[in-house]
């Protein structure tokens, strides 16, 4: 594979409607994409992957042989993927399980079971590699040993794509992050939270950022406005929904409803702002009680304070 190779995913349909478009997937050697979306698109996403001339793909609910032990199924592997080469006793420690290799897979738990399937994808020899939700339901240790499996396969230059519907395992484990929807794949601009002193130079530098900075684990998590579907404030913490997702943010309502005013946004409530663009009915439950639907899958409803209607008829023109 070519540095900066793209791949053309097919789109998915649905009883005429898109579920999502067709996408562009740069696929450089030595990268973890990772694919936030929901459960119905990671299905038909691998799915669509397992199709794909060298490429792997690993299904969480794939099946193991639990009548071998751990040892008799490694060996298997060994020689079902013709790598004789391979130390056994450096398998077992890659994937932690040393202690358990004279045990039946029967007997394993969870994460011994879930580490010992991942075999698969240390052994194949594709260039790329397709992991659905390779965290779930993992313990701590079972995903940092995941991880280190990642790691091992961004040092031999192999091109690792992650679909998951957890964010936070994401940014764990990706060097770029992506989110799918009905609109299509968006890159997320994910950065490492480095909070330093601002030097003598800097601080009287006016600085516009169009962009609302969010935080999760550590990351921050920079979105367009376009991007967002709402703002609520609940017990004095803000939060952005993007498709569904809440992302924490420092910034005040007051000074969110400053900043996203001129790119469409509207204080419904004094808990609430609402991008317009995504606003798809207003509705009237009794003469002093209104509601914003939103257009997404998720049938999102803002409320509408009684005073804020005729503002925001006067902005619509109706």
């Amino acid at each position: 594979m070519h540095q900066n190779e793209s791949l053309i995913i097919d789109p998915y349909i649905e009883g005429g409607n898109v579920i999502y478009p067709n996408f562009h997937l740069s696929m450089q050697p030595g990268i973890i994409i990772g694919i936030h979306t929901d459960v119905s698109k990671i299905h038909t996403l691998i799915q669509w992957f397992s199709k794909q001339s060298n490429t792997y793909t690993h299904f969480r609910e794939n099946a193991l042989y639990e009548r071998l032990t751990v040892r008799e199924y490694i060996k298997f592997c060994l020689k079902l993927f013709n790598r004789y080469s391979e130390n056994m006793e450096d398998l077992l420690k890659l994937f932690a399980l040393t202690e358990q290799k004279n045990t039946k897979i029967s007997k394993l738990s969870n994460g011994e079971k879930q580490r010992l399937k991942l075999i698969h994808t240390y052994l194949n020899q594709a260039q790329i590699h397709v992991l659905e939700e390779p965290f779930q339901n993992l313990d701590e240790f079972s995903k940092q040993k995941v991880i280190q499996l990642l790691d091992t396969l961004q040092k031999q230059n192999k091109t690792v794509v992650l679909l998951s519907n957890n964010f936070e395992d994401l940014i764990i484990s990706s060097t770029e992050i992506h989110r799918l929807d009905t609109m299509g794949l968006h890159a997320l601009d994910v950065k490492e939270d480095e909070t330093e002193s601002a030097s003598p130079s800097q601080e009287n530098v006016p600085i516009r950022l169009d962009k609302i900075p969010t935080k999760k684990n550590d990351k921050i998590i920079l979105f367009n406005p376009p991007e967002i579907d709402y703002i609520e404030s609940v017990e004095g913490v803000v939060s952005l929904y993007v498709t569904g997702e809440a992302y924490p943010c420092t910034l005040s309502l007051n000074e969110l409803e400053q900043k996203l005013t001129p790119f469409g946004f509207f204080r419904s409530h004094r808990s609430y702002i609402v991008n317009l663009q995504k606003v798809r009915e207003i509705i009237t439950w009794t003469r002093n009680s209104y509601s914003l639907a939103l257009n997404s899958n998720e049938k999102t409803i803002v409320p509408l304070s009684k005073n804020k209607l005729a503002d925001l008829k006067e902005i619509l023109g109706i």
